[in-house]
């Protein structure tokens, strides 16, 4: 019996490491360093993340999209707060707001070249105008700003703290964490190299920083701890590069390795170095920023739940003193919608969207991505004042946003317009067409009531004179009897194609007008579908 419970008692310990798992899901990743403290524990986790898959300078704006995708869809601007780039906006910059591009947290003038120059941990999307006034200037804090991004969100100007006095490039608060641990990171995956970078920033010893750099650093640190964002970019990146950043998934492994805890030896599994802080789901807004024809109804969500939500729309920032988010509301005029989640003391990120309200020319697709086309005037271009006889055969046509319309006389009866009303009889026609694409929808609007019904040559009609199907072309016809149905207007919807648009430059969203699904007007768009000249078209 002692025997027995001593065996059960020898397997429960060997397996326990089986089963241990890691923080965010990393598993047994960082097993190898289990146990390890102060300079073996940064030596041994080099050896686990160093090397990894580099994905090369090219791949990082695909890469983006996994790692820096912000809740809208939009890209994650590391250096301004005003920015909606897709992830095609990459190029050339006049000003803020021009494009993104790829910023090297540590300058690349520093380290030369190398895997680390496509390192995505620290290799970060940013506007390309701020990325370039901070230019290869350490990180640090300003006194007197002599230069600041919109809203006053990144500075550059001469060093304020104690030990450095040249001119430095100060980040946002809510990203000063995150790149005091991206640095953390790269004296550790890149160990034998830091020595030499230098620049008055990081050491040519063991210290790895200089003092005044170490003890800010240290200090963004704690101020701006790990939170969700931070999380899910360093699982991102692990699905992207193969490595993750142990500074994230141990809040406060910097202190074992060159702090306070240094002779305290470390534990994947059983870490009591701290705790990711309490994150509020920065507010999400539907329908997306942009531009909207006459009016526009948004809504307001967050990913929190019980969280309470306060806006702005007077280009003021929201605090919990600002309008409380109750249910959808609806802009008339342009505005720019600022917002933040709150629960239980903890604020979320300010979420930023900006509304364009123009007036409608009355060619835009609905909100819905539907296309109205009233008839006979707007149409056709003709208003008869009584029937036409049988002996006028001629069809009556036209093409609007991509959708053709013919109006056939049948043989011995009458054909009537009048404003934008036809009378459909027995024996006329109506056909209708996609010139592109398909059509998915198609709902008539009556003059004025009728018993009469339609049939059609393809797809289901309902009682109430809504089409469904999948056609390039229907024609519909009135039952037979006497009598007529009086149409004022029809309303069409496509449906997606199988012709895909490769590689669509920005610059062609000024030759051809692009509509997202909810019709709202697209400047540069990226993947994705659109209505484009009445069509839905599929951008890869």
């Amino acid at each position: 019996m002692i025997k027995r419970l001593f065996y059960i008692v020898l397997m429960t310990v060997a397996l326990g490491p089986v089963f241990a798992q890691g923080p965010n899901g990393s598993g047994d990743y960082y097993l190898t360093a289990n146990g390890s403290k102060g300079a073996a524990l940064r030596t041994a986790l080099c050896k686990i993340i160093n090397p990894h898959h580099v994905i090369g300078y090219d791949g990082l704006f695909e890469a983006y999209e996994k790692t820096d995708k912000r809740a809208d869809g939009y890209v994650r601007d590391w250096y301004s707060c005003t920015t909606n780039y897709t992830f095609a906006d990459h190029g050339s910059y006049t000003k803020e707001g021009d494009c993104y591009n790829r910023e090297h947290t540590v300058p690349q003038s520093w380290f030369g070249s190398g895997d680390i120059k496509s390192d995505i941990v620290h290799v970060v999307p940013t506007d390309g105008y701020v990325n370039n006034i901070r230019g290869n200037y350490p990180f640090g804090e300003v006194a007197n700003a002599t230069y600041q991004s919109n809203e006053g969100y990144c500075k550059r100007g001469y060093c304020k703290l104690d030990g450095y006095g040249d001119v430095v490039f100060e980040p946002n608060k809510s990203i000063k964490g995150d790149l005091a641990r991206i640095y953390f990171y790269m004296v550790t995956c890149y160990k034998s190299e830091c020595t030499k970078w230098g620049h008055d920033f990081f050491a040519k010893d063991d210290a790895v920083f200089e003092p005044w750099a170490f003890k800010m650093l240290m200090r963004w640190s704690k101020e701006d701890p790990v939170d969700e964002v931070e999380i899910n970019r360093n699982i991102a990146v692990y699905d992207v590069q193969e490595n993750r950043n142990p500074f994230v998934d141990y809040p406060g492994l910097e202190e074992y390795i060159w702090g306070d805890k240094q002779e305290v030896p470390f534990s994947y599994d059983q870490y009591e170095g701290g705790s990711a802080s309490t994150t509020i789901g920065m507010p999400i807004f539907t329908p997306d920023a942009g531009t909207y024809y006459n009016k526009v109804t948004v809504s307001i969500s967050t990913s929190t739940e019980g969280a309470t939500i306060y806006y702005t729309t007077n280009d003021m920032e929201p605090s919990e003193n600002s309008t409380l988010y109750e249910g959808p509301f609806t802009l008339e005029e342009s505005a720019t919608v600022r917002a933040i989640a709150v629960k239980d003391g903890h604020k979320s990120y300010r979420a930023l969207a900006s509304y364009t309200i123009q007036a409608s020319s009355g060619n835009e697709p609905s909100q819905d991505g539907t296309i109205t086309i009233n008839l006979c005037n707007s149409l056709f271009g003709v208003s008869y004042d009584g029937a036409i006889d049988q002996s006028n055969k001629e069809d009556l046509a036209g093409t609007k946003n991509g959708i053709e319309v013919v109006y056939s006389l049948g043989t011995g009866k009458n054909r009537y317009c009048s404003s934008e009303q036809i009378r459909l009889y027995e024996g006329n026609t109506l056909k209708i067409s996609a010139t592109s694409g398909k059509l998915a929808e198609i709902i008539f609007e009556l003059g004025k009531s009728t018993s009469k019904t339609l049939s059609a040559s393809a797809g289901t009609m309902t009682e109430a004179l809504k089409w469904e199907g999948d056609a390039n072309t229907v024609t519909f016809n009135v039952d037979a009897g006497s009598g007529n149905m009086v149409l004022s207007s029809i309303k069409v919807k496509l449906v997606t194609t199988t012709t895909a648009v490769q590689n669509v430059p920005s610059s062609l969203s000024g030759q051809r007008v692009f509509y997202n699904l909810r019709g709202q007007r697209v400047a540069h768009p990226s993947r994705g579908l659109y209505i484009v000249d009445g069509k839905k078209i599929y951008i890869e």
